[in-house]
Parts: structure tokens; C-alpha cells; sequence
């Protein structure tokens, strides 16, 4: 029967009163941590939830109630006192070395493979020392028997192993890493997981695609992320022989450098590729910060060039259907004039001038259509004319000192921009003008804009006094920056 032995009040004294005031000790610690949103709060949330209880049992068996550290319960229990040291050191040690880390440290480029790799090893050394000291077991004969087990494990297992070793292999190497995105087969995709087992590849389509390490260390794949993130892609576009082709060059390479995805260095290059029996071909080549912004920068650019060529007079060939008739969608040109003058005459600036003034206004001016986020005046750019609004919506970006920019206004159908080449000559946009969605404009130009206003100087009027609301709001976002 177990007794209590007289050395042992001390420790007894200890457990009553050491081991709750260490709890309270290290609650308020915690709570403390926690407050501050400190990652330290997670070890020390093991040491008082597992360690500190595991090591007061331990005492409580081997000191206070004299069990041999030989028998069953109290090596069960200096083993649970082990595993709880291991667990939260290397909580600890993950908490030290790669929580919150720096994205350019070196901390941040480790892979996670080697992080679970190095776990590994150090759980080993743990159990080997957990079982030699606690268990007085014999590591050789330990080590020989697992030699000849692992033998028939390796057997069994050849090709999780062989997944395993390649991935070792990938982690030394480093073809890829998180966020590549990789070429293999007929699959494009980003690679968001690295494993022991696989590679996990999320695709363009949004579906995960499982590829082996062994596929991958064995087999061909291109890494469309290296060796820089500045990825080109090339375009190929038709333009008819009756274009100049330095005109269309200048228009395709201007489109290219107000892409967002396309970087300045190395600059878009356009080139004249062959002359054939109806067409000229031109290719383009256009550079991102990576493959992700290059698939935007080629739809962008894909979706703007159809806009550019019609606002310059620029024809692209299309394939002659042979017996398929084509119904135009379109209005006649009569009803779009027609929808044009109830916009101008809704426009509060012309509601007060008479129909044929506003046919002539319509008869000179220019329709211009504008892709989605495509900039249609440049802050500092000069005005051609005053912009009407047909269809769509643009914004009213402004650029403080550092070139940043600020929304500071929506234009709807009816609404103008431009104003200020109404009044005075040779003005340059104090904003940058750019398309909400799909954009037509008319565009009245200013000889146009000069001959109406002799005509009516209330016209003029109105046009100032809206150009001093416009000053006044440029004004006041200025302040506001």
C-alpha cells in the first residue's frame, strides 16, 4: 500500500502550492499576449495546458508517492511529460523562427517541405531519447531491427517513398516554389501547396490538380515564372494594305503603353511581320511583372485594340462567309442621329439652342468609342474638344504631386467633359478621364465649338459657369489630398 514518506512534504508543498500559482502566473501571461495579438500566446498556452499538468503528475508518482521511475505508470507518465516538452518546444521554435516573419527574410523562403522535414528529425531525436533514458531501450539492436523492417516497409511502399525522395529532391533544387506558375503537359497552372507526397496545381478553370512528386522530378515542365517574374507574350493582328504602316504601329504601340499590366522596361515591341495577298500582319510583344498580369495585359489589349483601330480609321480583315448572311445589329445611320439629338437637347448646356444648330453640331463631330478601363484623356494631355456622353460612364481620376490617384467624380450619359476647350484655346485635361464600361462619346471639336458659340453666347455662359463647378471641385480634392 502506498504511503506518504516524510521526505516527500516538500514536495508536497511544491504541487499544493507551486503548481497553482504557476497557473495563475502563466494565465495572465497569456491574456496578456493575446491582448497584443502576440504569436508567443501558443507555447505558452501548451506549457500551461499540457506540460505544467503532465510534470505535476510525474512528481506526484515518483516523488510524493515513492513509485520506482521503473514501473509502468510512472514511465507512462515521465513519457507524457516527454512528448509535452518536445510538443510545445517546437511550437516554440516555430513561433521564434517563422511567425511573422519578414516576406523578403530568409525565414519567409524557407519551404515548408524542409520545415516539416526538419520537425521530423527532431521528433526522432526526441523518441530516440525518450525511449533510451525512460525505457532503457537498446538502440542498436533498435536501430538493426528497424534496418531489416524498413527493408519491407521500402518494398510495400516504393512509390510513396519515391514520391517522398523527389519531393526531397524539388526542395533542394527549387524549380518551383508557392505561386509559380508552371507549364506540364497540356496544364497551366499556380502552385499553391508543396508536400511531402504531390504538388498541388491550381489551375486556370479553378479546379486542383494532384501531380506526384516522382511526375514532376522525372518528367519535362516549364516554369513560367522563372528565371524573372517579367513575362512576354506575343500577338499577332491583321491590318488592311491601304493603312499606313507606321501609323499603325504608332496606334498599336500607344495602346500597349496605356496597358496597366505592361511594364515600361523592357518596352512593347511592335513589328511589321509579312505583307500577305489582303493584309498586312503585325506582331506585338508585350511584357508583365508576372504570368498572371500578362493574361489581364492580353485581354486588355485583345479587347482595346478593336476600339483604337475604329477610332483611327483602321481596318481589320475579317474572313469573307461565303452563304452566311449577316443582319446588322446596328441602328440606321438616320435613327442614331436621331438618338444622339434627344441626348443633346436633354444636355442643359444645348437644351436652349434650336434643332438645326444642334443637326450642324452633330454632322461635324466624331463618334468615338472606348473599351472598358481604357483612359480617354490624360491629366496634363491636350483638349481636342468637348466629350458628350452617348453611352456609358467615365470616372474623374486625379493625380496628387507623388502620382497618386483619386476618384473625385462619375460622368453618366447627357454629362460633359472637355469644357475648358470650349472657352479657351490650346487647353490641357486637369484630370484623367477613363472609361467605366463600354464608352461612346462625340467629340465636338473646337472650330465647331467656336462657330456655335457665335451663335449663342448663352451657350458660352453655360459652358463657364460649368467649368467653374468642375474648377471648383478639382480644387477642393486638392485640398483634400
Amino acid at each position: 500500500m502506498l504511503s506518504l514518506q516524510p521526505n516527500s512534504i516538500g514536495w508536497v508543498l511544491a504541487l499544493v502550492l507551486g503548481f497553482p500559482l504557476a497557473m495563475i502566473v502563466l494565465g495572465e501571461l497569456i491574456l496578456r499576449l493575446e491582448r497584443r495579438k502576440a504569436q508567443l500566446a501558443a507555447p505558452f498556452e501548451i506549457l500551461r495546458q499540457w506540460v505544467l499538468p503532465s510534470l505535476a503528475l510525474f512528481i506526484a508518482l515518483v516523488e510524493v508517492l515513492r513509485i520506482p521511475r521503473s514501473e509502468v505508470f510512472a514511465r507512462l507518465s515521465e513519457t507524457l511529460l516527454w512528448i509535452t516538452i518536445i510538443y510545445a518546444a517546437l511550437t516554440l521554435l516555430n513561433v521564434v523562427l517563422f511567425t511573422g516573419t519578414q516576406a523578403d527574410s530568409w525565414q519567409a523562403k524557407v519551404p515548408q517541405l524542409l520545415r516539416d522535414v526538419g520537425r521530423f528529425v527532431l521528433v526522432c531525436i526526441g523518441a530516440a531519447i525518450v525511449l533510451s533514458t525512460v525505457w532503457g531501450a537498446n538502440l542498436g539492436g533498435l536501430l538493426t531491427a528497424l534496418g531489416v523492417g524498413s527493408l519491407v516497409i521500402g518494398l510495400a511502399l516504393q512509390d510513396s517513398l519515391g514520391n517522398v525522395f523527389s519531393g526531397i529532391a524539388l526542395l533542394f533544387e527549387q524549380p518551383i516554389k508557392l505561386g509559380d506558375w508552371i507549364h506540364l503537359e497540356t496544364v497551366r497552372g499556380k502552385v499553391v501547396e508543396i508536400n511531402w507526397r504531390s504538388v498541388h496545381i491550381l489551375t486556370a478553370n479553378n479546379d486542383l490538380m494532384v501531380v506526384p512528386n516522382a511526375l514532376l522530378a522525372k518528367g519535362n515542365f516549364t516554369n513560367l515564372s522563372r528565371p524573372t517574374g517579367v513575362r512576354g507574350d506575343r500577338l499577332c493582328f491583321s491590318f488592311a494594305c491601304d493603312d499606313p504602316p507606321e501609323k499603325v504601329m504608332q496606334v498599336l504601340l500607344d495602346l500597349a503603353l496605356e496597358i496597366e499590366d505592361v511594364v515600361a522596361d523592357p518596352p512593347p515591341e511592335i513589328l511589321l511581320d509579312d505583307y500577305g495577298d489582303y493584309a498586312i500582319s503585325y506582331g506585338v510583344r508585350l511584357f508583365s511583372p508576372d504570368y498572371e498580369s500578362g493574361l489581364r495585359a492580353v485581354q486588355a489589349f485583345k479587347t482595346r485594340i478593336w476600339y483604337a483601330a475604329r477610332r483611327h480609321g483602321l481596318t481589320m480583315p475579317l474572313p469573307v462567309l461565303v452563304n452566311a448572311p449577316f443582319e446588322s445589329r446596328q441602328l440606321p445611320p438616320e435613327k442614331q442621329q436621331g438618338q444622339q439629338l434627344r441626348i443633346l437637347q436633354r444636355t442643359p448646356c444645348f437644351a436652349g439652342l434650336a434643332t438645326p444648330l444642334l443637326e450642324a453640331i452633330l454632322e461635324r463631330s466624331v463618334l468615338l468609342d472606348y473599351a472598358a478601363q481604357e483612359r480617354v484623356l490624360a491629366q496634363g494631355a491636350p483638349l481636342p474638344g468637348l466629350f458628350l456622353i452617348l453611352e456609358g460612364q467615365v470616372t474623374l481620376i486625379l493625380e496628387d504631386l507623388r502620382g497618386r490617384p483619386r476618384t473625385i467624380g462619375v460622368l453618366s450619359v447627357g454629362e460633359l467633359f472637355g469644357v475648358k476647350a470650349s472657352l479657351l484655346s490650346d487647353q490641357t485635361s486637369d484630370t484623367s478621364i477613363q472609361a467605366v464600361d463600354h464608352l461612346r462619346v462625340l467629340m465636338i471639336d473646337t472650330e465647331t465649338l467656336q462657330a456655335t458659340l457665335e451663335q449663342s453666347p448663352r451657350l458660352a455662359q453655360d459652358l463657364g459657369e460649368l467649368m467653374e463647378l468642375r474648377r471648383r471641385a478639382i480644387s477642393s480634392a486638392r485640398q483634400q489630398a
